[in-house]
C-alpha cells in the first residue's frame, strides 16, 4: 500500500511538472533571450550616528552597505547629469516652439553655454551604476526660533516714576530686556541641494534608460517679522524648488525635465519674469 502511494505521488508530480512546461511560451524566433536585470541596490544604510550634535557623532554619514552579490554581477557604469538654467520665462516659451527633436534642445544648450546672460544656478553631476541608487547634497542647516517669551517686566526696585532719559538703571533694562522678546524654543531645517537618482535599463529600447529623480532645493531669502519692530520676533520665510519623477532618456541625450518658476529672492516680491529650466542626461562611461 505504501508502494502504490509513493507511487501515485511521483505520477501526480510529474504531471504537473509537464504541465507548467506545456504553459510556457517558447521564445520567438529571432528574438534575443532576454537577461535578467541585475536585483536593485536597496540595502539599508549601516548604523552611524550622522547627527552633528549628538555626543555619539563620529563625523562620518551613512554609508550604504555592499551587498555580497555585487562581486558577481556586471552592472554598467553611467554618469547622470543634471543643469538648472535661470531664463526668462518668455524666452524659454519662445525658444520651446522651435524644438522638435533632440538635436534642437543641444544646440539651445550650446548656445546658452555661450551665453554670458545666461545663468547656469546648479549642475550637479552622479557617477553611478545601472540599478544602484545614488543621493548627494549640498546643505547649510538652518537653526530658527519657534516660539517667544515677551519682554520681561522692570526689576521691583526700579520706580516707574524714575523711567525718563538719563536714568542709567531704566536704560540698562530697557535695552536689555525691556523691549525685545525672548526666544525660547527652536527648530532646525536644511536649506540647499539635494539630489536622488536610480537608472535602470530598457529591454524594449536598446540605448534607452528610465531615470527616476528627485530633485530638491531650499534656500532662505528672509525673515518675517511680527508685532512691534522693537520686539525683534522673527520667523524664516523658506523658499522651495522640488521635481520629482520617472522620465526616459536616450543614452546621451538631453531631455527637458521641467520648466517652473524661479524662487523668489525677497519676500515681498510676487511672481517673477524669470524660471528655473531643469535639464538631464544620462550616459555610458566607457
Amino acid at each position: 500500500m505504501k508502494l502504490l502511494r509513493s507511487g501515485w505521488v511521483l505520477c501526480w508530480s510529474m504531471a504537473m511538472a509537464c504541465a507548467g512546461l506545456a504553459d510556457e511560451k517558447p521564445a520567438a524566433s529571432g528574438e534575443p533571450a532576454k537577461t535578467p536585470y541585475a536585483p536593485e541596490d536597496t540595502s539599508a544604510p549601516e548604523s552611524v550616528n550622522d547627527d552633528p550634535f549628538s555626543p555619539a557623532y563620529t563625523g562620518v554619514a551613512s554609508r550604504a552597505k555592499i551587498p555580497a552579490q555585487r562581486g558577481d554581477e556586471q552592472r554598467t557604469r553611467l554618469r547622470f547629469r543634471l543643469e538648472i538654467w535661470e531664463l526668462e520665462t518668455k524666452a524659454i516659451a519662445l525658444k520651446l516652439d522651435e524644438i522638435h527633436g533632440p538635436g534642437d534642445l543641444a544646440s539651445w544648450r550650446k548656445e546658452l553655454l555661450a551665453d554670458v546672460t545666461a545663468k547656469l544656478v546648479h549642475a550637479p553631476v552622479l557617477g553611478l551604476d545601472e540599478r544602484t541608487g545614488m543621493i548627494a547634497e549640498s546643505i547649510f542647516e538652518r537653526i530658527y526660533p519657534t516660539e517667544y517669551e515677551p519682554p520681561e517686566l522692570p526689576p521691583s526696585n526700579l520706580d516707574p516714576k524714575d523711567a525718563k532719559p538719563g536714568n542709567s538703571a531704566w536704560e540698562r533694562w530697557l535695552a536689555a530686556a525691556g523691549k525685545h522678546a525672548v526666544p525660547t524654543s527652536f527648530e532646525t531645517r536644511n536649506t540647499g541641494q539635494t539630489i536622488e537618482a536610480v537608472v535602470q535599463p530598457v529591454r524594449a529600447e536598446p540605448g534607452s534608460w528610465d531615470a527616476s529623480i528627485s530633485l530638491s532645493v531650499v534656500d532662505l531669502p528672509g525673515m518675517e517679522h511680527f508685532g512691534a519692530d522693537e520686539l525683534l520676533i522673527g520667523m524664516p520665510a523658506f523658499t522651495s524648488a522640488r521635481g520629482r519623477g520617472i522620465v526616459r532618456l536616450t543614452e546621451g541625450e538631453w531631455r527637458i525635465f521641467s520648466a517652473l518658476e524661479a524662487p523668489r529672492k525677497k519676500l515681498e516680491a510676487g511672481a517673477g519674469t524669470r524660471s528655473w529650466l531643469t535639464l538631464v542626461q544620462v550616459d555610458r562611461v566607457r
